[in-house]
């Protein structure tokens, strides 16, 4: 993936002070203090969200202005646990940590799921591996998140990862023993991070089930997961069960770079690219759109940061003037 000089000096020049620092660390090429990050109003208004982790009620994964998306969407932006405002959130998460090193959160299951309709402290499948990445990625130590990760690999079936939740009676929208695609997704996410762990068993199988889920697109859906034409669209942050997301928590694995499927999705987001080798959004999230990630009619450059890094993990990013 080649790089023009103009192209990466757009990136320097953007409004957002996340984009500038991403920029500065991708191709360090400029010298952009940590605080452009911090000061950046996105970044100061999220953190502020955030105080309120623990009274929020998660009733439905798929709501992008949910805490957990916040709270990785920040990590994925560049702020770390030591960062001003940080530790106190931090320390909200931490207190609903059961002995095997989950995170629990406020959920609100209905009655056809195998829940009580009302708020309970529990964990999904769908959210403790959002949380365990979210604290990695943001530098904190590993005596807090180790256990987690321990446990979220010892709930991998032999066909990936099943709907799972602390509430015994949960269930999802398919079959018991059939893969949930997005939990899938998170487990690999979380696990990813971690050199030894993507080597694990687990996590092979929940990168092995997203591949399979990509094989069979044309005739399968699991839990109401399918891709077609909305999972093709480009798609900010990453929220949700779609190529972007996907296609970027699989090439944290170098062991799968070169799988003709994983390379299919990966052209597929290459091909996506304008003649400078920039990225427009198809698809937003409303409670986003003050940000170049939710414009439709322009090239983002936040997305366009993200498939960068992903090309840099693959060995694909090349400088050119």
């Amino acid at each position: 993936m080649k790089v023009s000089g103009n192209t990466i000096t757009w990136l320097h020049e953007s409004k957002a002070g996340y984009v500038r620092f991403k920029a500065s660390e991708l191709f360090q090429q400029s010298s952009v203090s940590r605080q452009d990050l911090l000061e950046d109003p996105f970044i100061v208004s999220n953190k502020t969200l955030l105080q309120e982790w623990d009274q929020e009620v998660l009733t439905r994964h798929d709501k992008a202005d949910l805490l957990i998306h916040r709270l990785a969407l920040l990590a994925d932006l560049g702020i770390k646990a030591s960062d001003p405002g940080i530790t106190t959130i931090l320390q909200k998460i931490m207190n609903k940590q059961d002995s095997d090193g989950i995170i629990y959160i406020r959920i609100q299951i209905p009655k056809v799921f195998g829940g009580d309709d009302k708020p309970e402290w529990m964990w999904t499948l769908c959210d403790f591996p959002q949380i365990l990445y979210a604290l990695q990625k943001m530098g904190m130590e590993e005596s807090v998140y180790n256990n987690g990760l321990s446990r979220l690999i010892d709930m991998a079936d032999e066909n990936g990862y099943r709907c799972r939740s602390s509430k015994p009676k949960f269930k999802g929208p398919g079959s018991k023993t059939s893969i949930c695609p997005y939990g899938n997704l998170l487990a690999a996410k979380a696990l990813g991070l971690n050199p030894k762990l993507r080597e694990s068993e687990a996590a092979k199988k929940a990168v092995g089930a997203l591949l399979h889920h990509w094989e069979v697109r044309k005739e399968k859906k699991y839990f109401l997961f399918g891709i077609g034409t909305d999972f093709k669209k480009l798609k900010f942050p990453l929220i949700w069960y779609n190529l972007l997301h996907v296609v970027d928590t699989i090439s944290l694995y170098p062991f799968f770079h070169r799988d003709k499927r994983f390379l299919e999705m990966w052209e597929l987001l290459v091909s996506k690219a304008d003649d400078q080798m920039r990225f427009t959004p198809e698809s937003m999230y409303r409670v986003y759109k003050e940000e170049d990630f939710s414009n439709k009619k322009k090239a983002s450059p936040t997305i366009t940061l993200f498939v960068y890094d992903i090309a840099r993990r693959l060995g694909e990013l090349e400088q050119v003037s």
